[in-house]
C-alpha cells in the first residue's frame, strides 16, 4: 500500500499519548517518505513538537467543540480536504467516528484495547496494544521502551527554573509527584508519606527534591512541603508538560503513582520508582531499563477501579516510606 499522507489521532492525557510514541516511530520507520499528521489535545502540542515524531501535530479541542459543533465540523472537513491515505484512530469515540466517515481516507485503522490476557498469557502491555493497531501494514513487534526527544526550548527552561531556585547539580536531584488527580484517587500515595519521604532524601541521601505538577496539584504540593522540616523545590503549576519532560531529564530518579509523570519519566530515561496498586505495572508500568514497581501482593490487586472498592486504599496504605526510600537509594548511583 502506498501511503504518503497518514493521519493519528490521539487527544487524550499525556500517559496514553505517550505510550503511542512506539506505534508511530514504527509507523515512520516502515513508511519513511510519509507525512504524519498527528491530532493532540490542548497542551500537548509542544511536546510532540519537540519530539520530531510528526511532521505537523493539530488540536482536538473536545471541550470547545462540545460548545461549538460548527468548529467540530469546521475541523472534520479541514481534515477531508487533507486527503489522507490513512486514518489511525487510536482514541476512538462517538466524535472520533464522525471524524473519520468525514475526513475519508483511504484506509482506516481502529484501536481496540485489550482490558484482560488469554489465560496463560502474559498481559499485554498498553503500548504493544497501540502498536498492534498497525498489524494490517505489517507492523509488528516488541516494545522495550518509549523514547521523546525534548526540544531544546524546553530545556533551556528547566535550567532556568532549577537555577532560579539553587539548584547547582552538585546534589542529586529527586523528583517526587504526590498526586494522580481527584478522578482516580484509588491510585493515590499518602501526602505525609511524601513529606516524611522528600525529608528523608534530603538528610540522609543528601538530595535535593523536586515536586512535579500541574496547576491542579499546587495546593497539594503546598501543603506536603508545608509538613516538611527540609527545603524543597515547587514545581507544580510551574512549567508546560514540555519543561516537565526536560526537568525530569535532571532528575536522578522520580516517585510517583501510575500517572502521566510517571511516563513522561520513562520517555526521557530517567529511573522510575513507580507505585501500584489498583492498575496492573503489566498493563501501564515503565518501559525500560533501572526502573521499579512497588507493589503488594493482595487478593484486590488490581482492582482496575478508580476509587477504592473497600474504601481502605490498603494496597497503598501498605507501602511504606522506608521502602521507598530503599528504593530510590537503589536507584541513584
Amino acid at each position: 500500500m502506498n501511503i504518503d499522507k497518514a493521519l493519528f489521532f490521539k487527544p487524550g492525557a499525556i500517559g496514553d499519548l505517550l505510550h503511542t510514541l512506539p506505534a508511530v516511530n514504527a509507523f515512520k520507520r516502515t513508511f519513511p517518505s510519509a507525512q504524519i499528521t498527528i491530532v493532540v489535545s490542548p497542551g500537548m502540542k509542544p511536546v510532540m513538537e519537540g519530539s520530531a515524531v510528526a511532521d505537523r501535530v493539530l488540536i482536538f479541542d473536545k471541550t470547545q467543540f462540545k460548545k461549538n459543533y460548527r468548529d467540530f465540523f469546521r475541523f472534520a472537513f479541514m481534515l477531508r480536504r487533507e486527503r489522507f491515505d490513512l486514518f489511525v484512530d487510536l482514541q476512538p469515540s462517538l466524535r472520533s467516528g464522525v471524524l473519520r466517515r468525514i475526513a475519508g481516507a483511504g484506509r482506516t485503522l481502529v484501536y481496540r484495547k485489550k482490558r484482560l490476557s488469554s489465560s496463560g498469557d502474559r498481559r499485554m502491555h498498553a503500548a504493544e496494544n497501540f502498536l498492534e493497531t498497525l498489524r494490517p501494514l505489517g507492523i509488528a513487534g516488541d516494545v522495550t521502551e518509549i523514547e521523546l526527544r525534548v526540544s531544546r526550548e524546553a530545556v533551556q527552561a528547566a535550567d532556568a527554573f532549577l537555577a532560579r531556585h539553587g539548584f547547582d547539580g552538585s546534589k542529586k536531584l529527586i523528583a517526587l509527584n504526590c498526586s494522580v488527580g481527584a478522578a482516580r484517587p484509588a491510585r493515590n500515595w499518602f501526602p505525609e508519606r511524601f513529606s516524611l519521604l522528600a525529608d528523608r532524601l534530603v538528610r540522609e541521601a543528601g538530595a535535593m527534591v523536586v515536586f512535579i505538577g500541574g496547576p491542579e496539584d499546587v495546593e497539594l504540593v503546598r501543603s506536603v512541603m508545608a509538613s516538611m522540616q527540609e527545603k524543597a523545590i515547587p514545581a507544580a503549576g510551574n512549567l508546560s508538560i514540555a519543561e516537565s519532560a526536560a526537568l525530569l531529564m535532571r532528575c536522578a530518579c522520580l516517585v510517583s503513582s501510575d500517572t502521566g509523570p510517571l511516563h513522561l519519566a520513562t520517555a526521557v530515561h530517567t529511573p522510575v520508582i513507580g507505585l501500584f496498586g489498583s492498575t496492573d505495572p503489566r498493563r501501564t508500568g515503565p518501559l525500560g531499563r533501572g526502573h521499579q514497581v512497588i507493589r503488594k501482593d493482595m487478593h484486590c490487586v488490581p482492582c482496575e477501579e478508580k476509587e477504592c472498592p473497600e474504601g481502605s486504599r490498603a494496597c497503598m496504605e501498605a507501602i511504606t516510606v522506608a521502602e521507598i526510600f530503599d528504593a530510590v537509594k537503589r536507584a541513584i548511583p
